[in-house]
C-alpha cells in the first residue's frame, strides 16, 4: 500500500493531470493558499498543499503558482497595471531583500521547520532563493505579456504554464514563482 499525501486511498480518486477537473483541484488549492498568506498564516497545513500537490502530480506546484498569476493578470485593477496593461510588479512584489531580510527569512524558515537558528548554510540557501526570484519576475512579466491577449481564463492559463514550464526543472524557480504570485495576489486592492 502506498502512501498519499491527500490522504489513504485519495490517490486514484484524484483527477488526471491537465483535465478541467485537475485545473479546479489546483485551483482551490491556491486560492486556500493565498487566503493563508493575506492572513499571514502560510502555515504548515498550506506548506503541506503544496508539497501534496507537487508529489501527485510533477508540475503540481508549477501549476499551483500558474493559477494564481492567472487570476493577478485577470483581477488586477488598472491602478496596479503597467503602462503596457500588465500587472505592476513594483507595486505588487516588494523590492529584492537586504542583507538583514535575509538573515531573518533564515531565521523564520528554520523555526518554522524546527532547525534550531539559521547557519552560513541556511544564509545561502536564502541568497540563492532570492537570485532565483530575481531571475523569475522577469519570466512572469513576459509570461503575462504573452497570455493579456488569450480569450479566456483557461487560453491564459495555457499560456502562463507554456511560457513558465522551463522553470519547472528548478525547484528554487518554481518556488519563486509561487512566492511572486502568491505576493502579487496578496498585493492586489
Amino acid at each position: 500500500m502506498s502512501f498519499s499525501p491527500f490522504g489513504r486511498g485519495a490517490d486514484s480518486a484524484l483527477p488526471q493531470e491537465g483535465t478541467p477537473a485537475y485545473w479546479r483541484l489546483v485551483t482551490r488549492a491556491g486560492a486556500a493558499f493565498v487566503d493563508a498568506a493575506r492572513s499571514g498564516l502560510v502555515n504548515r497545513q498550506a506548506v503541506g498543499t503544496v508539497s501534496a500537490l507537487q508529489a501527485r502530480y510533477p508540475q503540481g506546484a508549477l501549476d499551483l503558482a500558474v493559477t494564481v498569476l492567472a487570476d493577478v493578470l485577470v483581477r488586477c485593477p488598472a491602478h496596479q497595471r503597467t503602462k503596457e496593461g500588465l500587472p505592476d510588479l513594483d507595486r505588487l512584489v516588494p523590492a529584492r531583500p537586504d542583507a538583514l531580510t535575509v538573515l531573518e527569512a533564515a531565521s523564520k524558515s528554520n523555526a518554522f521547520f524546527g532547525r534550531g537558528i539559521a547557519t552560513a548554510a541556511d544564509i545561502t540557501g536564502i541568497e540563492e532563493q532570492v537570485r532565483a526570484h530575481d531571475r523569475t519576475l522577469d519570466l512572469v512579466t513576459a509570461a503575462w505579456r504573452v497570455a493579456s491577449s488569450a480569450p479566456d481564463l483557461e487560453s491564459i492559463r495555457s499560456e502562463i504554464r507554456s511560457s513558465l514550464t522551463p522553470l519547472a526543472a528548478d525547484a528554487l524557480a518554481v518556488a519563486a514563482a509561487l512566492t511572486v504570485a502568491t505576493t502579487a495576489a496578496v498585493h492586489l486592492a
